[in-house]
């Protein structure tokens, strides 16, 4: 390994989280001898104390410990924003909490008894994948410095080898999140914004109404299952009212049966969960882009079937 290898590890500091003091040992010593900066913590609370001190380039946490779980440790980690790339390590891996859960975006999962040389390789590819993503990053900012420079927008300059600049949404266009998850919910909220668009948020249907009634809005993403009023029951008082609003349901049991019987109530689109951000924002993107298109179509369809 070069001095420059070296170094770039010594600078990447990694905190593990296990209440097994053995395993936790024998992570940290295995991460030290190859080079990394590693902390310990003995529980779920002890290790988002250190996340709240110092800045970590990957945690790597059990699942099931006292005060708090990994899981939990997890959830708080993904409410409060942060993006630090997780494997959970751990004897019973939650893979139905994952699935139901794809916001909490665990980049890796490893069974015990595992390999350390497996969890070698699983961390170098996971940091590497990193410092390639923030290369990247810190190219697409140049890139873009340069063009503002130049008074010609990002999208016009030429994008810097093998560096993909993704369209921003149309800041004109209004999006109104339906969902009851909080945590998914300002997922979204912040997914879209980032992409550019004017979003806000509401916690249940009976909310996503009454904000549809208030102000104007190109797009509605809700969930289906909300206390107070279903997905389905705000589609159905939204078409009622003949708002021809573009609409994508996202959630994890799609109401198939009720769109069959009733087809003037089944959305633009549809997403079930676990779904990527890049599914997302493509929908999203489609949707608004043929959204003179559905609006003839519900304009026709309304007189039909009201």
């Amino acid at each position: 390994m070069s001095p420059i290898q070296d170094q770039a590890k010594s600078s990447q500091r990694i905190l593990v989280a296990d209440d097994d003091s053995a395993i936790r040992e024998l992570i940290a010593l295995s991460l030290i001898r190859s080079g990394y900066e590693v902390d310990t913590a003995r529980d779920g609370a002890e290790a988002w104390k250190a996340l709240n001190e110092v800045s970590y380039y990957l945690l790597i946490t059990d699942y099931k410990m006292p005060k708090m779980t990994g899981l939990e440790l997890i959830q708080l980690l993904r409410s409060k924003e942060m993006a630090l790339p997780v494997i959970l390590v751990s004897g019973t891996i939650p893979a139905e909490e994952l699935r139901r859960q794809p916001w909490l975006h665990v980049d890796a999962t490893l069974s015990k008894p595992f390999d350390v040389e497996e969890l070698l390789d699983v961390v170098k590819n996971i940091l590497s994948s990193l410092a390639e993503t923030s290369l990247v990053d810190l190219m697409l900012s140049r890139h873009k410095l340069e063009a503002a420079l130049m008074n010609v927008t990002p999208a016009e300059a030429q994008a810097p080898a093998g560096a993909q600049i993704q369209n921003k949404g149309n800041p004109s266009h209004h999006i109104l999140v339906v969902d009851d998850n909080n945590e998914t919910r300002q997922l979204s909220i912040n997914l879209l914004a980032g992409s550019g668009y004017q979003v806000e948020g509401v916690k249940d249907g009976a909310d996503g109404w009454e904000a549809l009634q208030a102000d104007d809005y190109d797009l509605v993403l809700t969930d289906n299952m909300m206390p107070r009023m279903t997905g389905v029951e705000m589609i159905a008082k939204l078409y009622a009212a003949r708002l021809t609003i573009p609409i994508i349901m996202a959630t994890g049991h799609l109401p198939t049966h009720e769109f069959a019987s009733k087809p003037w109530l089944t959305p633009d689109a549809t997403l079930q969960r676990p779904f990527s951000n890049d599914d997302l924002l493509a929908t999203v993107k489609k949707v608004l882009r043929t959204d003179e298109g559905n609006k003839l179509h519900m304009e026709m369809l309304l007189p039909k079937y009201l």
